[in-house]
């Protein structure tokens, strides 16, 4: 038997470890349930990604597909005749590995995942919807793969009640197959490390009474960016020394970008910090954390922002509201509506009272209801559920689940609903 072949594995399958919301999400979960003693493997279509260090330091083997970045685009410009290649590398690692669970995330990965986890016989399969279904009205051949993914699941995780809903309406889904798991945080790097706030901000030339604000998203056109430039224009009538922090990867769209704000006249308050791995500091040093997204499926930002006692405004789209809420920790305001937007980011600015309580009530919300704990803890609750189903795995799963103290309070409840 391969050294590899250890009873209870789960064999993570995702599109790439570049740094991303489910990327980082699928990260945290392999890497603590290896630290509770699961085996734990990842296959990833690319073969870069920053992430791979993180999974390497928890001894988490990793194969890829051998894609590099811009071979798999949605578009089929690429090169998708590689994915038959990778299929091949996935279907050998999951003879290799044997495990109990292949749970895969992202469209495309998760129909590689299901597929070869039903010829390899896998007892358990498990898919993740972690976004709303833009993706299918963009590329719309991508409704069979995701369909087909749904089909082949045992149990689809989705990550917001929006999600949830959307994913009933696009693909006419059996809501006993959804289960609802909220995304979690490791909320210690954003409350037990105390940045000096004031050295943070002479790093970036920033005064200690400017005010500051930080946006945290991908430069993608759906994130809203032009909406809040928009937004800011108005703000900096206001406070002359408002600064607006991106921190996010350019996928494409920075020139335009800087072209906007050159037309608008704010470029003196904006800073493109690009892709950074310093958010805890960055936003130790800002005074309000701003999401202008047109889509979202669930903000890992939004977490990020309240567990560092940042009040937040962000738009009404996806599962924002459920994790803002309005009034008590932040704003929620219409989306494409940079007048509105306006409005709430200077409310919060002035009323720099009103900002700290907020902030502080969003950073008890995001550690009772968003810990990674929890998190881990729901997704080791919703394989014991389905495995007890099972009779092939209840050997090799099932009973260590139940052994498992982490999850021994939640293995027989009913995981549909959060609660």
């Amino acid at each position: 038997m391969s050294a590899l072949s250890k009873k209870g594995a789960v064999l993570f399958v995702i599109g790439s470890l570049n740094i991303g919301g489910a990327e980082n999400q699928m990260v945290l979960l392999a890497t603590h349930l290896k630290k509770r003693g699961w085996q734990c493997y990842v296959f990833t279509l690319e073969k870069q990604g920053a992430l791979r260090s993180e999974l390497a330091k928890q001894n988490i083997l990793v194969r890829d597909g051998g894609m590099r970045k811009g071979d798999l685009r949605l578009d089929l410009k690429g090169a998708p005749w590689k994915i038959i290649f990778a299929m091949g590398v996935l279907l050998k690692m999951i003879f290799d590995c044997k495990p109990a669970v292949v749970h895969a995330f992202l469209p495309l990965a998760t129909f590689l995942g299901a597929l070869c986890g039903r010829l390899m016989n896998v007892p358990l399969i498990i898919t993740s919807r972690r976004a709303l279904g833009k993706h299918q009205e963009r590329y719309a051949f991508l409704k069979i793969p995701d369909r087909i993914a749904n089909r082949l699941s045992h149990q689809v995780a989705v990550n917001s009640q929006a999600v949830w809903d959307d994913t009933i309406q696009r693909d006419r889904i059996d809501p006993s197959k959804l289960a609802l798991i909220y995304n979690g945080i490791s909320t210690s790097q954003f409350s037990e490390m105390n940045p000096d706030r004031v050295s943070v901000r002479r790093s970036l030339n920033i005064l200690p009474d400017d005010k500051v604000i930080i946006t945290v998203a991908n430069l993608i056109p759906y994130k809203g960016h032009s909406d809040l430039f928009k937004a800011i224009q108005i703000v900096s009538r206001r406070f002359g020394n408002v600064k607006v922090l991106l921190v996010g990867e350019d996928r494409g769209i920075q020139e335009v970008l800087m072209n906007e704000i050159t037309v608008l006249n704010i470029e003196r308050h904006i800073r493109f910090l690009g892709l950074r791995h310093d958010i805890p500091q960055l936003m130790a040093a800002s005074d309000l954390s701003v999401l202008p997204s047109h889509e979202e499926g669930f903000s890992n930002v939004l977490l990020e922002s309240m567990a560092a006692g940042l009040p937040v405004v962000a738009t009404s789209v996806g599962g924002n509201s459920e994790a803002v809420v309005h009034g008590v920790t932040g704003w929620l305001t219409p989306p494409h509506h940079p007048d509105k937007l306006a409005e709430r980011m200077i409310d919060l600015l002035i009323n720099e009272k009103k900002s700290e309580k907020w902030g502080e009530r969003g950073r008890v919300l995001v550690k009772r209801k968003f810990s990674v704990e929890r998190m881990v803890s729901r997704h080791l609750a919703l394989y014991n559920q389905i495995a007890r189903g099972i009779p092939g795995i209840r050997r090799c799963f099932v009973n260590k689940t139940i052994n498992d103290h982490h999850v021994k309070h939640e293995s027989n409840t009913p995981l549909k609903k959060e609660p």
